[in-house]
């Protein structure tokens, strides 16, 4: 077999010959797929069969599939609004196998007899049409597109599946290899999957999974399939012990956008050197979601002392304080969801910091206000407003001075309706209508309604209690969702889970909306999942952060966990803090837990302690 790769050069060609193909479609279907007699009136199809209505669109009814013809026919005639208008074939798939690919025509049929009609197209990413109803694909991507065909008032549609095959195969695997890999086998009786999990939900325009397995021995070879609706992408690979797989960043985004909002199944297949037959690692079904994440995430590298950033789609994180001229400890910070502004309390003479000009704004110092008074303060999401952290017992300790306070001159604003207020762990949810903290009385979770116009805050309502069992009483790091209607947090011992070096904790879900109703997030802590390391991987959750957007039907926190990391980082706890990432349904259901498994944040830096991530917008698009 030849090898083929997806390379970078060859990606960016394909990227070229994709827009040149959407700019044809564009120009074939310029005219919105209007009527050719000029008409405003209009019928929908089902089935590809005129019926009558308002709307061009409409689903098949049992349509078949199969390949469509490949020539076309001449027009015999035909009266716009007089005869029944059909597009033939009503359904057709074109394969692209390894970058090749023929083209399907349709052909519009008015009472069974061909008629000159206009075509249009959605997602012409994946394939497009031209004006005489010819149908592309672009290449690229597998997925479903609708061709409209318009006829005087009447429209008749055809749906189009576009399904993506790609195999890469490394000259050491040989055709028999591929071929008993193919076949795959029982469970593998010494090979587990270590990372990632099973069930996980994963945006788009990440960089692909790391997938990581143990038990391996020298010379095996394997398959790693990714197949799902519209794509079937098979890697055969050597992986020498301790075995890992990263599938090409181009390939990836094939896979991904192939199988957007739909799920994907990732089959890992072993051959071990010398043996007749292949056996299975790992059969997993994933989830794309729809759209991709926004922004940047902020977060504390305890081993540097700085706070880091990670900008979209980045293979590092980005040191701007250093780059901004300053090197010292940068710790117990807070970011607005805007990407505006960063509040410190560490130890350098920084309060607030300008993210978009990457420089200092003001120096709490220079009113005689200690820098460590806005240690993990919350921050409005345009920035403005700080409140400060109540909570004495952490590490630092924070002020804990009451109401709220203008970020640029550290003046307290007054006339707020909690002047004298006092807030441990507030936040501000991103949409600027919530304040939540815990009581520092009750250590019960809080909200505040939010008026950010009048920077005033008033209507506390409780949403849960602490509860009565020392393990998990505490309530601690509370974040609101982008709606405002839900809180994420981790619960442990009070006070010791107030430094996530102290003890094991859980992560949990309360409703704004409904007071009392609390959920355990099992998913995305694994209190059920078989990890490979056991129970030395659960309880390790902690400083959950929603990110201030919504996308792809999912809320999506990170948080901070001292589990392990496949078998890159595998020893005890005080050796391994890194940032994870989960999706919660949107529309969480009671009594059901809404979250995933979660999987590692790319971007950052493995060789770190890291924690207290801030998922915001984009530093150069407040709000984009």
């Amino acid at each position: 077999m030849d090898e083929r790769v997806v390379s970078d050069s060859a990606a960016a060609l394909r990227w070229v010959m994709l827009l040149g193909a959407c700019a044809i479609g564009q120009v074939a279907c310029s005219d919105g797929g209007g009527r050719a007699d000029g008409s405003a009136s209009a019928a929908s199809a089902t089935g590809g069969i005129l019926t009558a209505g308002s709307g061009g669109e409409g689903e098949s009814e049992a349509p078949t599939t199969g390949e469509g013809s490949s020539g076309s026919t001449a027009p015999t005639g035909g009266v716009p609004g007089e005869c029944s208008l059909v597009v033939d074939p009503a359904q057709a798939t074109i394969v692209i196998d390894n970058g090749v690919h023929a083209p399907v025509q349709l052909t519009a049929l008015c009472d069974g007899a061909p008629v000159v009609a206009s075509w249009s197209a959605d997602a012409s990413f994946v394939a497009s049409v031209d004006e005489n109803g010819l149908v592309s694909a672009g290449g690229q991507y597998g997925g479903k597109i609708t061709v409209t065909s318009t006829f005087g008032p009447q429209q008749a549609i055809a749906e189009i599946d576009v399904f993506l095959k790609v195999d890469v195969v490394p000259p050491e695997v040989t055709e028999l290899d591929a071929q008993l890999l193919d076949q795959g086998g029982a469970p593998d009786p010494a090979a587990v999957l270590a990372y990632p999990y099973d069930d996980t939900v994963f945006p788009k325009g990440i960089q692909p999974p790391e997938l990581m397995w143990n038990g391996s021995t020298p010379g095996d070879k394997y398959l790693v399939r990714y197949s799902g609706e519209f794509v079937d992408a098979k890697i055969y690979a050597l992986a020498e012990p301790p075995s890992r797989h990263q599938v090409d960043k181009g390939l990836w985004v094939q896979i991904t956008e192939s199988s957007s909002g739909l799920p994907l199944n990732m089959k890992l297949n072993r051959l071990p050197a010398g043996q007749p037959a292949a056996t299975t690692v790992a059969d997993h079904t994933w989830t794309i979601a729809s759209q991709p994440l926004v922004g940047s995430v902020y977060y504390w590298a305890n081993s540097l002392g700085r706070v880091l950033r990670i900008n979209p789609g980045a293979d590092a994180p980005e040191d701007f304080l250093l780059q901004g001229g300053y090197d010292g400890c940068s710790t117990c910070h807070s970011a607005s969801a805007d990407g505006t502004k960063l509040i410190l309390g560490g130890d350098i003479p920084v309060s607030t910091w300008d993210l978009v000009n990457n420089q200092p704004l003001f120096n709490s110092q220079s009113i005689g206000k200690p820098i460590r008074d806005w240690a993990m303060a919350a921050i409005s999401p345009d920035g403005s407003v700080v409140i400060e952290n109540g909570e004495m017992l952490l590490p630092g300790p924070p002020g804990g001075k009451p109401g709220l306070w203008d970020s640029l001159t550290g003046a307290k604003l007054m006339g707020t309706g909690v002047d004298e207020l006092v807030m441990n762990m507030p936040v501000f949810s991103s949409n600027g209508k919530k304040i939540a903290y815990v009581d520092p009385a009750t250590q019960a979770l809080m909200t505040l309604d939010y008026d950010a116009a009048a920077r005033t805050a008033g209507n506390p309502v409780k949403l849960v209690d602490p509860l009565p069992d020392p393990a998990i009483e505490g309530i601690f790091f509370p974040s609101l969702s982008p709606d405002g209607k839900w809180a994420v947090y981790h619960r442990g011992a009070y006070p010791e889970m107030l430094d996530t070096r102290n003890g094991t904790s859980d992560l949990f879900l309360a409703s704004v909306e409904q007071p009392g109703l609390e959920i355990r997030l099992r998913a995305a802590g694994g209190d059920d999942y078989p990890f490979v390391a056991g129970d030395r991987d659960r309880h390790w959750s902690y400083e959950p952060t929603f990110a201030p957007e919504s996308s792809g039907g999912y809320h999506w926190v990170v948080f901070t966990s001292r589990r392990t990391f496949g078998n890159k980082l595998t020893g005890d706890k005080n050796s391994v803090k890194q940032l994870w990432l989960f999706a919660i349904d949107a529309d969480p259901k009671p009594g059901q837990d809404p979250s995933h498994p979660a999987f590692w944040l790319p971007g950052q830096d493995p060789n770190t302690l890291n924690m207290r991530g801030f998922w915001v917008h984009k530093k150069d698009d407040p709000g984009g």
